[in-house]
């Protein structure tokens, strides 16, 4: 029964906690006149959601304003870019009639989502410098895992449709920081089996170069 209790307690403050960082979110983007404040209030909403899941208690507020500043001029950078191929995907959709140019903007539309649902999260989890690095980083772990990313589309495109049909009111206080723990927790999943495949690769290789060595070394040279 304690137990059940304290899951309980455990559910509704991690959904709290999320109202809040949706407040903050709305606020500090505000803050920043919106086309500033965006990019900066993602990645700290990315940051705050990547220290929740990885189990560590935070101070929300003071944290999420160390992240809003941290790494403030990338992060507008980076929004503008996104927002800016956003609007043009957009406005070619529905202006172009031609079908097989739609089907081709349909395919560069998705490759624009993968590498938008990837971006922050590398902001917060690498420390990678240059922003195309990180636009083709972001844009190789959507491709690389390609079955996480479909499943984030799915799993999030009906949970948001049934949320706005049958509890509309449920988008105003968790509709961006639900989507973006999710994008956070789906894209922590992507990284660790990342890491987990190159540190394999790693000893793989040290032990192939090992056993190269211990034969080299066996052989006589005259």
């Amino acid at each position: 029964m304690l137990k059940s209790v304290e899951k309980l307690n455990s559910i509704f403050t991690s959904i709290l906690n999320l109202v809040y960082v949706n407040i903050l979110w709305i606020l500090f983007t505000l803050l920043g006149l919106g086309v500033f404040g965006i990019g900066p209030s993602t990645y700290a909403l990315v940051s705050i959601c990547r220290q929740w899941i990885r189990g560590n208690r935070i101070p929300v507020f003071k944290t999420y304003w160390q992240y809003y500043k941290e790494n403030f001029k990338e992060s507008v950078l980076i929004s503008w870019i996104y927002l800016f191929i956003g609007f043009v995907i957009a406005v070619d959709l529905l202006t172009v009639t031609n079908w097989y140019l739609r089907v081709a903007l349909l395919i560069v539309g998705f490759i624009y989502l993968l590498s938008v649902v990837y971006i922050f999260p590398i902001m917060a989890h690498y420390n990678w410098n240059g922003i195309i690095l990180k636009m083709k980083m972001s844009l190789l772990f959507g491709l690389a895992c390609l079955q996480y990313s479909l499943l984030f589309f799915l799993v999030t495109g009906v949970l948001y449709w049934a949320a706005i049909t049958f509890f509309p009111g449920v988008i105003t206080f968790l509709g961006v920081s639900f989507l973006f723990f999710s994008i956070t927790w789906t894209a922590n999943q992507v990284f660790t089996r990342m890491e987990i495949e190159d540190s394999k690769e790693t000893n793989i290789n040290e032990h192939i170069k090992e056993n190269c060595n211990e034969k080299t070394n066996g052989i006589k040279v005259s």
